[in-house]
């Protein structure tokens, strides 16, 4: 049962902020009734606020859960994982746990990917830009990643399932029954979902373990072209 409590600590400011924290997460309640009801206010307020921003970070779990099934998992994802940061453009990142650990959704296996791949979209959003200044290429040397470039394996067709829940596109008369390697970049300030080859995923691996070229065999390295044109990695001239 939640600990009763009237006043919060006025020892720091730190610890005032964990006290309304835990007010707000239903922790502690305070015993008068006039600061029950503002904090209760301010509790549902941030939990619209969270709820909200859940929608707009994932638009497309959002569209295929529809209004009332993501309502009700975006609040139980809000009590498991309340955020951290007050940035909410940046809250969700565990969010495809929770959707992995609904029973209901287990006729949906595809969500939790979808969560994952819309995640990496945001936070390429936010992502570091490349540097300015072309880094010379050696086959000594990796080609390094652009710092908004993720990936992600799936076993479902997750590039094809977003694409076509972007505003404006057409929906396809059939989706692949493959899996697809998801390909997440930004350039010129937008950030790109596509599709590779399963394959490149050795690549992408490597490149982010700083192999050098040299390393790499031909094959793997034949996906470079497809890379630096979807802006996945930082600018670079050759050694020539």
């Amino acid at each position: 049962m939640p600990a009763d409590t009237s006043t919060g600590p006025t020892q720091s400011p730190a610890r005032f902020e964990a006290w309304y924290a835990r007010l707000l997460l239903g922790e502690a309640v305070p015993a008068a009734l006039p600061l029950r009801r503002a904090v209760a206010v301010h509790a549902n307020n941030a939990m619209v606020a969270a709820c909200e921003a859940l929608a707009g970070n994932f638009p497309v779990v959002h569209a295929m859960l529809g209004d009332t099934a993501f309502a009700a998992l975006a609040r139980r994802h809000v009590l498991a994982h309340p955020p951290r940061d007050p940035r909410l453009c940046l809250y969700g990142a565990n969010f495809a746990i929770t959707l992995a650990g609904c029973a209901d959704l287990a006729a949906w296996p595809w969500l939790a990917d979808m969560a994952r791949l819309e995640w990496r979209v945001v936070t390429a959003l936010f992502a570091a830009d490349p540097p300015d200044r072309p880094r010379r290429l050696t086959p000594r040397r990796s080609w390094p990643l652009a710092p908004a470039t993720g990936w992600l394996p799936s076993d479902w067709p997750i590039v094809s399932l977003w694409q076509a829940h972007q505003p404006g596109a057409v929906w396809p008369d059939d989706f692949p029954r493959h899996g697809e390697l998801a390909l997440i970049c930004r350039r010129d300030s937008q950030v790109l979902v596509t599709a590779l080859p399963a394959d490149a995923l050795s690549l992408l691996d490597a490149l982010h373990w700083r192999t050098a070229l040299a390393a790499l065999d031909a094959a793997i390295l034949a996906h470079l072209p497809a890379l630096a044109a979807a802006g996945a990695l930082v600018p670079a001239i050759g050694d020539g």
